[in-house]
Parts: structure tokens; C-alpha cells; sequence
């Protein structure tokens, strides 16, 4: 196991020269992945699941990753997999983090038109829910209240998911711009924000963050 450790870590280095390590560890390492942004990775334990977690600068965690990394989601003391393909995944994913461009899948946002069509005029509200930095499904908030002006859910009644991003929904007006209800309410609490507008079409949808700022986002086949 040792020479496999060694291998591991000689990989490593070989990919990324300004690897770090801990303590002079070869299996609790650091890399400066973008500025201001850390990857520290323990795998001391290896063939257990490594443990990693990207820092700032002042060692601030900036995002646990082990729940977003299929590699990890998956790992098998009896399979194994390479650090060095863990790395690359976390690389792939931190540039999602950094991208201003929201990703949600079609097929969601069909289906929650067809329902916002079904209750016209009255809103309709659904929570998101976010897999590997893609929106793929809504779920229906216990308790939301519709009118032809508003729409409104209790955020204490949702069960706890880290998945859960997000909100849409719909304006029955046709305006998608957000109101100030919408900021004190609906955007509160959550990253991102989608807005349907009448009549409920592709065409009619902005996202905005939580204060209300528009974003890019980009529909997923």
C-alpha cells in the first residue's frame, strides 16, 4: 500500500507542480487551484475515501465537496480510484461554481410550464433542486399560497436538503421582473430565482440571484 500511496502522490505532483504538503505528508496535500482558491485533500487513510474541502487564502472553507463529486459518491475501499481523477473532478466542478451561468434541464422546465398553465391565474411555486450544479427537478412546497397576484410558501416546512437551490415561478401578469414581494419573500433563502411569465413559454423566462440581480442561465437537453 505504500508504494501505492507513493504512486499516487508522484501522479499527482507530475500534473500539478505547485503541490503542497501538509505537515511534509505526501497524503495531506494543498493546490492552488485558481487564485485565492485551495484544494486541500487528505487521503492519508487511503484506501478509504479521501477527505477534501476547497479554502481561501486565510483557510476559510470555501466549499465542502465530498456530497458533489460522483467519484467520491461512489468510492469503494475494494475499487479504488485514482486521487489524481478525484482532482480533475473537483476542477470541473469549481468552474461551474465560477460561472455566472445557471444551468437547469429542459424536461423541468416543460413540465412546470404545463402545471403553471394549469393553474392560470392563479401563481404557481416550486422549489429547485440542484444535482452537480444543474437543476433537475422541482418539488411542490407543502402549504404554498396562490393567488392571481402572489404566490407564497413557508420555508420552515420544507425538509432540510442542501440540494434545494432554488425557486420557481410563475406571473400570470406576463411581467417575469421581480417584485418586491418576490425579493421579501420567495427569493429569500435560496441562490437562484426562475420567473415565468403568461403565457408560459421558453421564451418568457428570466433568472435572478437572491437581491434581484438577472443571471444567464443556459436550458439543458
Amino acid at each position: 500500500m505504500i508504494k501505492e500511496i507513493e504512486s499516487q502522490y508522484q501522479n499527482i505532483i507530475e500534473h500539478f507542480p505547485n503541490t503542497v504538503t501538509i505537515e511534509n505528508k505526501i497524503t495531506h496535500i494543498k493546490i492552488e487551484l485558481i487564485q485565492g482558491i485551495i484544494l486541500e485533500i487528505d487521503y492519508s487513510k487511503y484506501p478509504k475515501k479521501p477527505k477534501v474541502k476547497l479554502i481561501n487564502q486565510t483557510g476559510k472553507v470555501y466549499k465542502k465537496l465530498s456530497n458533489d463529486i460522483a467519484s467520491l459518491q461512489n468510492w469503494k475501499i475494494d475499487k479504488t480510484k485514482s486521487i489524481l481523477l478525484v482532482i480533475n473532478e473537483i476542477i470541473l466542478i469549481l468552474k461551474d461554481l465560477q460561472s455566472n451561468i445557471v444551468k437547469i434541464k429542459k424536461e423541468l422546465l416543460i413540465g412546470f410550464l404545463a402545471l403553471c398553465r394549469e393553474h392560470h391565474p392563479k401563481e404557481f411555486v416550486g422549489i429547485l433542486k440542484m444535482d452537480k450544479n444543474v437543476f433537475t427537478e422541482f418539488i411542490l412546497p407543502p402549504g404554498a399560497v396562490t393567488s392571481r397576484t402572489t404566490g407564497v410558501f413557508f420555508p420552515g416546512r420544507i425538509p432540510i436538503n442542501r440540494d434545494y437551490q432554488g425557486t420557481i415561478h410563475s406571473h400570470p401578469s406576463g411581467n417575469v421582473i421581480p417584485s418586491l414581494q418576490d425579493l421579501n419573500s420567495v427569493f429569500k433563502g435560496n441562490r437562484f430565482h426562475f420567473i415565468v411569465g403568461f403565457p408560459y413559454t421558453l421564451n418568457n423566462i428570466k433568472c435572478y440571484d437572491k437581491n434581484g440581480k438577472e443571471l444567464q442561465f443556459k436550458v439543458l437537453d
